[in-house]
């Protein structure tokens, strides 16, 4: 079923983010203009390492090191629809008791946000969208996981989260009888690319460690534009200096 506003046509522009469970910060930034990424340090003073930062995100996923590191295994439990319009994505707050187990790590999964078109490269390659799976551990750490789109197949999954999106922005759509799980919009191969980063938004804070999957899934072309029609067309932070850090290219043990 497609939601009413692929009907109507309706296109909604972006402009600026609130806050949704606590994963962005509220303030008046935005992708593009006179507050686009290039202007965030200048638009709070918590905002500065959006510019000062030796270890910002996104980047191209490139002369990667091989390394044997622990698997990553989702123990998510089933939550109800619960999406949020936030004017610069969308993104779901999942219910609580959801994890992601790391070797003896266990992170627990805050949300998911939609990214048209994907923030990271791989080896100069782009993709039309990414998720974005926000997790927390228990000294308060970030790790972020993300599914890379390719455009393909329809997605089952994904459709059922594309069909509920909310319409207009500042507008939430919870829906106790569609119960969906996130493990479902995860590659079978869980085989990933691993560095510390930031996060992509202002205040862009550093120490955040991204799992990057390194297989796609499929989404058909009309199940990506019409995820772009709700946020715009983009909502991804332009590409930052890697420097010298490391990315490992995980072998899972």
């Amino acid at each position: 079923m497609l939601p009413r506003w692929v009907k109507s046509g309706t296109v909604l522009a972006a402009a600026t983010l609130l806050g949704a469970s606590g994963l962005f910060a509220q303030e008046n930034w935005s992708y593009t203009g006179a507050n686009g990424p290039t202007q965030w340090h200048t638009l709070s003073g918590a905002n500065a390492v959006c510019a000062a930062g030796q270890n910002q995100s996104p980047i191209n996923v490139d002369a990667t090191e091989p390394a044997v590191m622990h698997r990553l295994r989702p123990d998510y439990n089933v939550s109800e629809i619960n999406l949020s319009h936030n004017r610069l994505m969308i993104s779901m707050d999942y219910e609580q008791g959801s994890f992601l187990r790391i070797g003896k790590k266990m992170l627990t999964l805050n949300g998911i946000t939609f990214r048209t078109p994907a923030e990271h490269r791989v080896a100069g390659e782009s993709y039309p969208m990414s998720l974005q799976f926000m997790h927390r551990g228990s000294d308060g750490s970030r790790s972020v996981v993300v599914t890379l789109v390719k455009e393909g197949r329809p997605n089952r999954a994904l459709g059922e989260f594309i069909a509920n999106m909310p319409l207009e922005p500042d507008q939430r759509n919870r829906n106790k009888a569609i119960l969906v799980n996130a493990r479902d919009l995860m590659p079978s191969d869980k085989s990933y690319f691993r560095y510390m980063g930031s996060l992509t938004t202002p205040p862009c804070s550093e120490g955040v460690n991204w799992y990057i999957f390194k297989q796609p899934i499929d989404a058909s072309k009309e199940q990506i534009n019409l995820v772009k029609s709700v946020v715009g067309a983009s909502n991804a932070r332009p590409l930052q200096n890697r420097g010298n850090r490391l990315i490992l290219d995980a072998r899972g043990q």
